[in-house]
């Protein structure tokens, strides 16, 4: 099969946490052919989806850890499934990228859907489920942030369209809220005591669990994220991990969300990663799991799918 994988820059990748390779060296396994582009690759037309595309080889022992092939020009009907990996943000540039990712569903696999990559933010998505969300705030407004840190505590801001823990700050008192927020929005949430036990990144494929890990910040303060310097340690599913998992798998299924990383911090939701869900190193790291298999299994099988709408 040929496998397209909608990716940032191959230089600019993390080789300790990135997933999409780690699909890419199972795939190769199995004879497959990788093939990768950046969005600035994609194009259409009122004909078709077009990507300028590059056969990858990958030997992540070696640096540089890829070789390419010549660009070539084709069709995105062309390929038997095109995987969007583009982290975030989710700016002007990605948006009309899902357009033509849109246009190239009609006819073949695009993982995950275009359309709900362009209607769902990450850290929005959680508050769709309200009895499972920690206190949260939306706006531009840093005097409502400043009621709103005043009224629950100690609380954390993050940008709605970043990802690898970027542009989060910690806002001990309701003096920490910067009068020059500026007009775009950002969310806000009680600070949740539990993250010093850690944030549990549950990697779903298809609505099931796939592996979890913990992610437990090196100091209270500090961010538990893999790109901050969190640890990684082994987890188990708990009945709340579940319950939550049961509650948002039927969203993510009917979204065509079909690859996510759900992320629980003491029992609340807090986001739903659905643009480049990360840590399968890590979750094979800590459980002997190789789920990389399972996650091509899945692209195998919907490449061999009759197409219908996502």
């Amino acid at each position: 099969m040929r496998f397209l994988f909608v990716i940032d820059p191959l230089d600019s990748l993390n080789l300790e946490t990135e997933t999409s390779l780690l699909m890419m060296e199972e795939a190769a396994r199995r004879g497959h052919a990788n093939f990768i582009c950046t969005i600035d690759d994609l194009w259409l037309t009122e004909q078709d989806a077009h990507a300028r595309a590059r056969a990858v080889t990958l030997s992540l022992s070696r640096q540089p850890f890829y070789t390419t092939a010549e660009p070539l020009e084709a069709a995105l009907r062309d390929f038997d499934v095109v995987v969007m990996r583009k982290d975030p943000p989710v700016d002007a540039r990605y948006l009309a990228a899902t357009f033509v990712l849109e246009r190239a569903a009609a006819s073949i696999p695009v993982i995950n859907n275009p359309v709900s990559l362009r209607t769902v933010n990450e850290k929005l998505l959680p508050l769709s489920f309200r009895e499972l969300a920690p206190p949260t705030l939306v706006t531009n407004s840093a005097d409502r942030i400043a009621a709103f840190v005043r009224a629950y505590g100690r609380s954390i801001l993050k940008p709605l369209d970043q990802c690898s823990g970027r542009g989060i700050r910690l806002l001990p008192h309701e003096r920490d809220v910067r009068a020059d927020l500026g007009k775009d929005f950002v969310l806000v949430q009680q600070f949740i005591d539990a993250v010093r036990d850690g944030d549990k990144r549950i990697f779903a494929l298809e609505g099931k669990v796939l592996g979890a890990v913990n992610r437990v910040p090196r100091r209270p303060e500090d961010l538990a994220n893999i790109h901050q310097g969190a640890r990684v340690e082994a987890t188990t599913i708990t009945p709340r991990d579940q319950e939550i998992i049961d509650r948002v798998a039927p969203t993510l299924k009917r979204l065509g969300l079909w690859m996510a990383g759900i992320d629980i911090i003491g029992g609340y939701l807090t986001e739903i990663n659905v643009t480049s869900p990360s840590a399968a190193r890590q979750i094979n790291a800590v459980s002997g799991t190789h789920i990389e298999r399972q996650l091509v299994n899945f692209l195998e099988r919907r490449a061999d799918q009759p197409m219908t709408a996502t």
